[in-house]
C-alpha cells in the first residue's frame, strides 16, 4: 500500500478491499467504501514509570518531607506524585529500574527496624522518624535511598511558583540592581 500525501506532513493511505477486511476482522469499526482515503492514526505515547503500587509510597514520602503537619493539600500531594512520575519517566531504563527498586526498599524498610507495617501504613510522625533513622544508618546504602528521593522531590516541589512564594521568593518580580562598591567607585575616580 502506497502512502499518499494530500497536505504537507499529513499522510493518507488508500485501502484495498483485503486491507479493509483485515481491519474489519480486528476490531469493529465503520467500514469505508472501497478506494476511500483514510487518515493514518497515531497513538499518543506517554511513558509512566511509577506503577499504582508505588504511588502510595511516593506520596507518603512527599507527605513526610513536605507536609508533616498537614500543610500541603491532598490534591497537591496527589498531583505531585504524577509530576514526579513525569520527571522520572524520560530517564534511562537503568535509572528508572533503580529508582523503582529504591521505592520497594523504602516501602519494606520499616521491617528492618521491627515495625511490622509497610512505609505508607505508618503515621506521618512515624514516617519522619523512620526517614531520620534511615539517614543515620551505618549501612551505607540506606541513607542513599533517602538522599536520592529527597533530592528529586525537593527539586520538583519547590519548582512550583506557589511554593517559592511561600518561601518568600518574589519570582519574576525579582529585580537585580547593579550596585557599585564604594571602594571600586573611589578607585575609578582616582584613576581619572
Amino acid at each position: 500500500m502506497a502512502a499518499q500525501t494530500l497536505a504537507p506532513g499529513i499522510y493518507f493511505r488508500r485501502l484495498d478491499p483485503l486491507s479493509r477486511l483485515a481491519l474489519d476482522h480486528r476490531a469493529p469499526r465503520a467500514v469505508s467504501p472501497p478506494g476511500a482515503i483514510v487518515p493514518l492514526g497515531t497513538k499518543d505515547f506517554q511513558r509512566t514509570t511509577i506503577s499504582a503500587s508505588h504511588k502510595p509510597v511516593l506520596r507518603a514520602l512527599a507527605e513526610a518531607f513536605f507536609s508533616p503537619d498537614g500543610e500541603v493539600t491532598e490534591a497537591r500531594l496527589d498531583g505531585f506524585v504524577e509530576e514526579v512520575d513525569g520527571f522520572i519517566s524520560p530517564a534511562s531504563k537503568t535509572l528508572r529500574f533503580g529508582l523503582k527498586v529504591m521505592l520497594v526498599v523504602i516501602r519494606w524498610s520499616p521491617f528492618l527496624f521491627f515495625k511490622l507495617r509497610p512505609f505508607e501504613a505508618l503515621t506521618t510522625h512515624e514516617r519522619v522518624e523512620h526517614l531520620e533513622r534511615l539517614e543515620r544508618s551505618k549501612v551505607t546504602q540506606l541513607p542513599l535511598l533517602v538522599v536520592a528521593y529527597k533530592t528529586i522531590l525537593t527539586m520538583l516541589f519547590y519548582e512550583d511558583e506557589t511554593e517559592e512564594a511561600a518561601l518568600g521568593y518574589p519570582g519574576p518580580a525579582r529585580k537585580r540592581w547593579k550596585i557599585a562598591l564604594p571602594i571600586a567607585a573611589s578607585e575609578t575616580a582616582v584613576k581619572r
